[in-house]
């Protein structure tokens, strides 16, 4: 049983680390393409599964393509020293590259974004304050401003809760345990 725990903890770390390195390598390049403003729609496009849920891309937001995947910009995070490249849809084999953005849209102000809880990804959620800002650049190159209002713990089923309401963004990933996910509440900076 130890060994078994052993290999498990070694998994978890060097598939966070793969993530780590993913990121590192992505960012810049999603930068460059961003400010260089060579960037190409693409469009909506719809994730696999998500089917149940009412129009979950409700608006559609421009895309580009780096490294065979498309992100519709990323997120900054400057009390958590975070950035992070987003893909335009989410997969489980996507989140092990890059966040994800779940449902929603900017324009229709119910963007929900998710990330695995690796060390330099979403897992400093945990020690973001109410109040905190919180920055999303989109592949235009146009920076939306938001402020965190809430934090909560919901469940894994809890899929109609995390894309309702009245935030203007959400951002989600699993608590240690992956039993329940972080969830962060912000509104949008006017």
């Amino acid at each position: 049983m130890v060994l078994l725990a052993l290999a498990l903890f070694s998994y978890n770390q060097w598939e966070a680390l793969q993530a780590d390195q993913a990121t590192m390598e992505l960012l810049p390049k999603l930068v460059d393409v961003i400010e260089s403003n060579q960037s190409e729609t693409i469009g909506q496009e719809w994730i696999s599964g998500t089917e149940s849920l009412l129009d979950p891309y409700s608006q559609v937001m421009d895309t580009v393509s780096v490294d065979g995947h498309d992100y519709i910009g990323y997120l900054m995070i400057p009390s958590l020293n975070m950035e992070q490249p987003i893909m335009s849809d989410w997969s489980m084999k996507k989140l092990k590259i890059a966040s994800c953005r779940y449902y929603g849209s900017i324009q229709s102000n119910d963007l929900v974004l998710m990330g695995h809880n690796y060390d330099r990804g979403f897992a400093r959620l945990s020690k973001i304050e109410i109040g905190a800002e919180v920055y999303f650049r989109d592949v235009n190159g146009i920076t939306t401003a938001y402020r965190v209002v809430e934090t909560d713990i919901l469940s894994p089923t809890s899929v109609e809760e995390m894309v309702s309401g009245e935030y203007d963004l959400t951002l989600f990933t699993c608590t240690y345990g992956g039993k329940t996910r972080r969830t962060i509440r912000c509104d949008k900076i006017s």
